[in-house]
This record gives C-alpha cells, structure tokens and sequence, in this order.
C-alpha cells in the first residue's frame, strides 16, 4: 500500500496540471518537477485559511476560494478504518475508497466516484474491473455506474462472505469532496493537502498541518514542470 500512495501523491501532482485519461489506465513518466521555493507559516494566512482555525471554520473557508484559488481535491492523511458501519453516512462524501486486508495486497480494490455513481474499479496491481467481487451474484457487487448511497449496503452483504470478508478489513477514504458537507471526522486528521494551480506548468502545492483539531502550520512548495 506504500507503494499506491505515493503514487497516488504523484499523481494529485502531475494531474493538478494536466487531466489524466484514467478511464483508458495510460501510465506515462511524470514530467520533471522543479521546486521553485517552499515555505512554512506558523503565523498569518494563506488563500483566506488561517493558522488558529479549526477544521471545520477552515473547511467551510477553502470550500469558498476553491474556485478562485484553482484548488484541486483535497486528500486527507490517516483517514483509516476498519469497521463499515464507519462509512454508513460518509461515504458519498468522499471521491472514492481502498478497501483490503490489514497487512495490504495486491489484490486490493479501489473504488473512484463521480457525479455521485461509482466511475472506475481497479485491483491495486491495476486490474481494472466492472465489478466486485467478481463471482457473486449481481445483487451483492458494487458495479461501474452504481449509486454511491447504495455502496454501503452492498458492502454489508459483501462482508457476509468469508471469501470476501478480508479485503474489507482496512477502509481507506483519503480523498474528500470539495463540493460536499464537512465530515466532523477530519478533525482527527494530522494533515490534510491540495493543489492550487498557477498556470499550466506551475503549481504550489498546500500541506496543512493539525493539533487537536486547529490549523497550526501551513507548509507550501512552488513546482514548475518541465
């Protein structure tokens, strides 16, 4: 699973500039990245965020410059869980969900979503599916185009099946919905981070770190691409 995130990281970089065709799995080599400076605030602002807020005041803050500011999704760390009844109400929330055992496999399922239905289901060694698990009945898999307000449900039923059961022992949802309602579970985060795009080569990417819940330093790296 290291090795997914960090690529997933690559990726929030390198699509902050340009949209990858993910529907078609094209793996190119990432442009070069030159830093062009970086910086931490202990103090102040940035963008309208506020060292001193909590998560929620700042949320409600990043949601209205979002646009303004070209800000892409926002990712939140640690965001990890291992029961289901976790995700009940917070699922439509987020953009999309890992799923796997607890010591993490190649066989883990990720789950991408847009305009509220599942878009894309890939296996973590990058099988792409239209549906899991693969052997079960049509009534008890999630499926490219299902709704995302019935997942949990589905993932009942799943978790019902030993065979199944094990890759729903670690529930990751990293990667929040701008345009959606806050999940007071981000106040446990550590860490959350975003893009705000300059300009087609240029982008500063935004770390923001966390204690108790209140916004204590902002971490920011200006990239060029090359």
């Amino acid at each position: 699973m290291k090795k997914i995130y960090i690529f997933l990281l690559a990726a929030v970089l390198f699509t902050a500039c340009k949209k990858a065709d993910t529907d078609n799995r094209i793996i190119v080599e990432p442009p070069y990245q030159k830093l062009i400076s970086s910086d931490t605030l202990t103090s102040g602002q940035l963008f309208g965020l506020t060292i001193g807020q909590t998560s929620a005041d700042l949320y409600a803050k990043l949601q209205q410059v979002q646009v303004a500011e070209k800000i892409g999704g926002l990712s939140i760390v640690n965001n990890v869980y291992t029961s289901i009844d976790s995700l009940k109400t917070r699922l439509p929330l987020y953009t999309g969900i890992f799923m796997d055992e607890e010591s993490g496999t190649s066989t883990g399922v990720q789950l991408s979503f847009e305009n509220n239905k599942v878009k894309a289901i890939f296996l973590n060694n990058g099988t792409k599916l239209t549906h899991w698990p693969v052997n079960f009945a049509q009534n008890n898999t999630i499926a490219i185009g299902d709704p995302v307000d019935g997942i949990y449900q589905k993932l009942v039923n799943i978790k019902k099946n030993p065979s199944s059961a094990k890759k729903l022992e670690r529930l990751s949802i990293f990667f929040k919905d701008n345009n959606k309602p806050y999940d007071p579970q981000m106040s446990a985060s550590p860490q959350w981070y975003f893009v705000s795009t300059i300009s087609a080569k240029r982008y500063v990417y935004v770390t923001l770190n966390f204690t108790a819940g209140k916004l204590v330093s902002i971490y920011t790296a200006e990239f060029e691409s090359q």
